[in-house]
């Protein structure tokens, strides 16, 4: 049998923590520390509550910077919220109408994998939201998903492939100083160091 998962629960709610406990505790694959006792390396937190709220984003929050493996128990959940509790650090959500004891555990071993777990609807929400962010947002101000303008991309595009300032200048008709400027601007932004780090922002980001 493979290792039990260390799993803390906790909450605002006593009663709701202690009915998400008691659904794991019968299970073989989890094991239940005690928040008291300090929880071990590897732990996954439990955060359950009514709604997200602050001050469950604040727990949410506590614990990824503990262990950095968080799931999130919500009866309900909105848009905002959900992208908020992943901001916050956490590695999945689990609607509390979905947290059957089965889910739990499936949702805790991915977790503790660093594996993301979401429900489908949660993750056509999701795109939902980045495919308005793109549209509505960053593209009426000529940008994309990577925070750059057109223009900047160019410019970076043909940095990281070795070309010099005077040479983008006159392939993407720019004045040198304009070439100059975009380039400071890309990399202090990014807090990218030189240019071999510009080319693994730009190979990251998939523009070259």
């Amino acid at each position: 049998m493979s290792e039990r998962i260390p799993v803390l629960v906790k909450g605002f709610d006593p009663i709701l923590v202690s009915g998400v406990a008691g659904q794991l505790r019968p299970r073989p694959e989890v094991l239940l520390v005690d928040r008291a006792a300090g929880a071990p390396a590897g732990t996954v937190t439990i955060v359950v509550g009514d709604a997200v709220t602050d001050a469950l984003l604040v727990l949410v929050r506590e614990a990824s910077t503990g262990h950095g493996r968080v799931l999130l128990v919500p009866a309900e959940i909105d848009d905002p919220a959900l992208i908020a509790c992943i901001g916050a650090g956490a590695g999945g959500v689990v609607p509390r109408a979905e947290a059957t004891p089965e889910r739990l555990v499936a949702a805790v071993t991915q977790v503790a994998g660093s594996g993301g777990v979401l429900s489908p609807r949660m993750v056509g929400r999701l795109f939902d939201q980045v495919a308005r962010l793109q549209n509505q947002v960053l593209a009426p101000r000529g940008m994309g998903l990577t925070g750059l303008t057109d223009r900047e991309t160019e410019v970076l595009r043909l940095v990281a492939q070795g070309f010099e300032v005077k040479e983008i200048a006159e392939k993407l008709a720019y004045s040198e100083r304009t070439i100059k400027r975009v380039t400071h601007d890309v990399l202090n932004r990014f807090q990218l160091r030189n240019r071999a780090h510009a080319i693994a922002f730009a190979l990251e980001g998939g523009l070259i």
